[in-house]
């Protein structure tokens, strides 16, 4: 019987052994011949069907230009900087000394 980490050597070994320049055309080969098997087209058929009027909607949110780049509300940058000054976190004159002093104190624990 397999154990877990058998497989996962398997698993690296056989990474390895395809990462080689002239064992990616063997694996080419192989996933060629793999998606014409009749159960393997079935199966991203179904894959297919299943996900596509998410897809659809994925389409449309682009088309509305919903989504994109992240714009940070100036109100919670705001916020934050005031809360990280309160707190010691913009101290950047201090900050190493009482990291190191914090460091030395928690290794003598």
């Amino acid at each position: 019987m397999r154990t877990e980490q058998d497989i996962i050597n398997r698993k690296e070994a056989n990474q390895k052994y395809y990462k080689l320049e002239e064992n990616k055309q063997q694996k080419r080969n192989y996933m060629k011949t793999y998606r014409t098997r009749d159960y393997v087209k079935a199966k991203s058929h179904e894959y297919y069907i299943v996900n596509k009027m998410h897809w659809g909607e994925i389409t449309k949110s682009k088309k509305k230009n919903w989504g994109g780049m992240r714009q940070e509300n100036e109100d919670i940058k705001r916020f934050h900087e005031e809360w990280a000054r309160k707190n010691g976190y913009r101290d950047n004159d201090l900050l190493h000394a009482t990291n190191t002093e914090r460091l030395v104190k928690d290794a003598k624990k």
